[in-house]
């Protein structure tokens, strides 16, 4: 009989334990994490690249979004990331960036992430800006707690680089002479863009007629712009066909 009892009892228990447990598996209810987001490779990075990235070749600063994400609650109000510049790791010096004290978190957002607006800067030298800077998170201004380590940290890598030449390039080299990441450069300025391809010109003569224009320009305007051809003699601009 009391054997009965205790089978008869057993299932009921089971279902007690069931619900109590179902009650504590609310992952809204475990700690709320805040850190950087990790690209592809798996660690927080940023690349920028003033060449490439930018709305024309003449732009000097730009700010750039770095992304911060959130696992636990959705805030119900704001609250501050607030962010620190390492030591280690960081190449740039105080004058190529601008980093606020904290990325603010709003409250109310659809996705659990937000933006750490950094700005960066083009140092004076054409072609000379290439630094890092590693941003750490030290903390918030609630409860969230900053982690896991490994996403604590980001690296924001700014550069300046071209790294080949334009596919269409090949084609007008008799147009513009031998390749040089510094003459794409200048073209590039002179023109308020970057030239992806020649397409908005029609025919080889309008092109040609632009790159004399560039050329004539480029003379005019040497003063400002004093890079010269690999054996450090030749103007660059000399190496543009007539």
């Amino acid at each position: 009989m009391i054997m009965k009892r205790i089978l008869y009892i057993l299932p009921f228990a089971l279902i007690a334990l069931v619900a109590c447990k179902e009650d504590t598996l609310d992952v809204y209810h475990g700690d709320n994490y805040v850190h950087f987001t990790p690209s592809l490779n798996g660690t927080p990075e940023v690349e920028y690249n003033f060449a490439l990235d930018g709305i024309t070749t003449a732009e000097t600063e730009v700010r750039v979004p770095v992304e911060v994400r959130l696992w636990g609650y959705t805030p119900e109000t704001e609250f501050k990331c607030f962010v620190s510049v390492a030591e280690k790791g960081t190449t740039a010096s105080s004058s190529d960036y601008i980093l606020p004290e904290y990325a603010l978190f709003r409250a109310g957002k659809e996705r659990a992430v937000d933006t750490l607006w950094v700005t960066v800067k083009r140092r004076p030298d054409l072609l000379a800006t290439d630094y890092r800077i590693v941003i750490n998170m030290d903390g918030t201004s609630d409860d969230h707690i900053v982690g896991p380590a490994m996403y604590n940290s980001v690296k924001v890598h700014v550069f300046d680089k071209i790294q080949t030449a334009p596919a269409w390039w090949g084609a007008h080299i008799s147009d513009v002479g031998e390749y040089s990441p510094m003459k794409y450069r200048m073209l590039n300025i002179f023109l308020g863009k970057v030239l992806k391809n020649t397409d908005e010109f029609g025919g080889g003569m309008a092109f040609k007629a632009k790159i004399q224009e560039f050329k004539q320009w480029w003379k005019d305007n040497w003063e400002s712009y004093k890079y010269y051809a690999k054996d450090g003699v030749t103007p660059l601009y000399d190496t543009i066909p007539d």
